[in-house]
């Protein structure tokens, strides 16, 4: 009797459960955005085509102990392999995002992790302690478009990414910042996002990243809804040619700031400047299963 008295509430439990996640979901994906339509299932964004971890062979991956251990601080080399491995960040409980490094942020952390020179050694990404879990809270925290690949990266969410590891068709891009830039004061004659404390003179110097219009008007503090989404055709007119071919011509997205952080379980999140974040995923979680079945993908 014990055991079907609860079985109603386990049932009761798992329909919340479920009419949460779809809420949260479908909401994600068309809640305000504007773009809708099939995807091209032959269009592919990801420039490694490998599929998602398995969970016992690569849990270097996601277990902070065996990361820490396999990697020995060689940050660079761990971000690639999560971008070889195809690897999914859990965003929001359940929101799974393929991670996707552009090339020429690819070719630096090779220099990077290949070198242990004391001088590379400094270019290491930074993994920030758990009481920096937000960006504003990191040292010397300025609203702005800078990034040196280091303590922050430019980068951005993407949706109706054909085949995305994950089975939601999401993409969170890293791509290569201008090292040689530097931060201003705002002023009059800056150009900087509404809201900015400070401006970056960085140039565009990745083919895959940050256009001249995307660093001009920054504004990632700022909440999603009141900021520019960008869809294939404008990622295409400011200068990624190659958008629709990598990631299909119905994808769109919006970019962000990222950092690099600890939990007080030791787990690392990858984390956005508006305090959205995921943390690698071991790929055997009910909501990316569930994900795979109700987004068909």
């Amino acid at each position: 009797m014990t055991m079907l008295k609860r079985v109603p509430i386990f049932l009761a439990s798992f329909f919340i459960l479920l009419n949460s996640y779809l809420a949260l979901a479908f909401n994600a994906n068309i809640g305000h955005r504007s773009v809708v339509g099939s995807v091209s299932k032959s269009a592919i964004g990801m420039s490694s085509t490998a599929a998602a971890p398995n969970s016992e062979q690569k849990s270097h991956l996601y277990v902070p102990s065996d990361r820490d251990e396999y990697y020995q601080g060689n940050i660079a080399q761990y971000l690639l392999d999560l971008h070889d491995e195809g690897a999914t960040l859990n965003f929001c409980g359940g929101m799974m995002f393929q991670l996707v490094l552009s090339d020429k942020l690819q070719t630096h952390l090779k220099s990077v992790a290949a070198d242990s020179s004391s001088e590379s050694e400094q270019k290491q990404p930074i993994i920030h302690p758990a009481s920096q879990s937000l960006m504003s809270r990191t040292p010397d925290y300025k609203k702005s478009s800078f990034a040196d690949n280091i303590f922050s990266f430019h980068g951005r969410e993407l949706r109706k990414i054909p085949n995305a590891n994950g089975g939601m068709g999401f993409v969170l891009q890293l791509s290569y910042a201008d090292p040689s830039a530097t931060l201003e004061e705002v002023s009059s004659s800056s150009i900087a996002g509404k809201g900015a404390d400070a401006a970056w003179n960085g140039s565009p110097v990745d083919p895959q990243g940050w256009s001249k219009e995307e660093i001009a008007t920054y504004d990632g503090w700022r909440s999603d809804q009141f900021r520019q989404w960008r869809k294939c055709s404008m990622y295409e007119d400011e200068g990624y040619s190659t958008f629709g071919q990598e990631f299909g011509n119905e994808a769109f997205g919006l970019n962000h700031r990222f950092f690099l952080h600890l939990d007080s379980q030791n787990k690392m999140w990858l984390s956005a400047e508006d305090g959205c974040e995921g943390t690698p995923a071991d790929g055997s979680s009910l909501m990316k299963k569930l994900g795979g079945m109700l987004f068909g993908m």
